[in-house]
This record gives C-alpha cells, structure tokens and sequence, in this order.
C-alpha cells in the first residue's frame, strides 16, 4: 500500500497526512490527458502561468457533469476509486464496509472566484446530516489529490492538526484567526509535486489560501464513507447543511420527516453522549428528547 505505517500514524496523531508522489508517473500522465479533454487550457496554464489564460476562465460552468464521477475517461475514475485510497479510509473506520460519496475535479487559478483567504473550518456541515463522532466506525475519510505542483505561491491547502484543539464539541465549524490564531499559528501548508495527496477527515481543521503570483491549481476531492449511513455523503441532503434555512427546517421537522432524508433513528447505536451533545450543539432548537431516550 501506498500509505506507509508512517502516514497512518501520523494521520491518526494528526488528524491528516500528506503523501508525496502518491500517483505514479503513468496514472498522472493519463490523468493529464483526461484533465486536457474535460478542462480545455486549464492543465497547460498550470504549467505555464505565462501562458494565456483558458476561455472563459472566470466565468461559472453550466454543468458540472463534465467534473463529478463518473468521468469520461479511465484514469480520474481509477483514481476516484483507487484501492489504497479505500485500504487507507478502511484502516481509519475500523472496518471496509465503504462508499466513495464524492469525486469532484476542482480548479481554480489566481484572480478566479475561487482564489481567496478561507477561514479555518471544518467540512462536516455538508457531509453529514448530524455530527461526527470521535467513535470511528463513522469516520469519513477525505482526500484532495493534486494534479499540478503547489507552491506556497499557488493556494496550497493549510490544515492543522487536531493536537492544537481538544474541545469535546467540535462546534462552531469555522473560526476567524482573530477567534482563534492557534488554529492558523499551527497550520501546516501542503506544497508538493504533482501526484501527491493529502488525506484529512471531517474533524481536521483546514482552510484553502489564496494566490499569491500568477497559476493555477487542479485538484480531485475524493470522499469515503460508511455503507448504509444514510445520513453521510456530500451528493444529496447533507450538501444542504450549509444553508440556514436547512438548519430551520431540520430544528422543525418531525422525526420521520427528518428519517425520510436519511437521518438516524432514535435508537440507532449512532447516537451516543458525543452525538446528542454535538447535534444539540448543531441544531440548537431542536428537541433532543427522541433521540435521547
């Protein structure tokens, strides 16, 4: 496996770990050449920031079939699901009963509406319906798999490890650096060659930073999840969870119309002392009591 005993201590101390070189020559040139057919001018301006920029490089897509799984084309597919990729996510859960809940190409390049300054946060709000658990059975594991160099001059992702936060409820889910500098004062900034990954989960804080020179970046967010978790996976319901009125709604709902989006059960084995605290803390006005007997 392309994860040493090294990367899975590291992930399991640090709550992330990036892998350099995780493609090998031949998956990131057939990559290459699949990214050239989906996303026309964006590989070359990557590699060559002198370069003109793509048509229509700012301008919002119409679709984004062309850059969700399945792709057209073997290679972004076989990455998606890429076996040490599950063997790693399986190691995290405690077990290989998996989903791959996302695989989405994302680029972006300096100017574009994506180049900016996130703040530190979590990523849970849009892929779960409730809280993520210390408990790893529900552990979703996420990947961003790079297919360009990144520099400390072309947005690379930062992350922090969880040793620098130890509060019990992992809520609010993002922080201004004036709410808490630790979190970027520890950050660790991923720049690394072309093929390489970095798998975080959705307790690890970590934000996107902004161009500082002329580039661009393309990477692939891959996603795996517990089978038969209806309430995890970032395609359907939970890609609503960042959306108040979603937030209105699930505090209003009753219990089988929150059960109807895949919500867990009153009495699942889910819910335990950590998730009725953190979905209370989620869902402030929401009454616990169904869930809690």
């Amino acid at each position: 496996m392309r994860f040493t005993n090294d990367h899975i201590q590291h992930y399991q101390e640090n709550g992330f770990v990036i892998v350099e070189n995780f493609l090998t020559t031949e998956e990131l040139a057939r990559a290459h050449e699949e990214i050239q057919r989906i996303l026309p001018g964006w590989l070359e301006f990557a590699q060559d920031p002198e370069a003109p920029k793509p048509e229509d490089w700012n301008r919002p897509p119409k679709s984004r079939r062309n850059t969700r799984f399945p792709f057209a084309g073997d290679q972004l597919n076989a990455v998606t699901l890429h076996p040490d990729l599950r063997k790693f996510a399986a190691l995290n859960a405690g077990h290989d009963d998996l989903i791959c809940e996302q695989g989405d190409l994302h680029y972006k390049c300096f100017g574009h509406a994506s180049d900016m300054d996130q703040v530190m946060h979590l990523d849970y709000l849009n892929h779960t319906l409730v809280y993520p658990p210390k408990d790893p059975k529900y552990w979703q594991t996420a990947y961003l798999i790079y297919y360009t160099d990144v520099t400390e001059e072309l947005a690379p992702t930062a992350v922090c490890s969880w040793k620098h936060y130890q509060e019990d409820i992992l809520w609010p889910t993002a922080y201004e650096k004036e709410q808490r500098s630790e979190l970027y004062e520890n950050e660790v900034l991923a720049t690394v060659p072309a093929g390489s990954v970095l798998a975080y989960s959705m307790r690890t804080f970590h934000r996107g930073t902004a161009f500082k020179s002329e580039g661009a970046r393309i990477g692939e967010f891959i996603t795996y999840a517990p089978k038969n978790c209806p309430w995890l996976g970032i395609v359907g319901w939970p890609e609503q969870g960042v959306h108040k009125s979603f937030r209105i709604w699930i505090e209003k709902a009753s219990v089988e119309e929150r059960e109807m989006l895949g919500f867990p059960t009153p009495g699942d084995s889910y819910w335990t002392e950590e998730t009725l605290a953190g979905v209370a803390a989620r869902f402030p006005d929401m009454d616990m009591s169904p869930y809690s007997q």
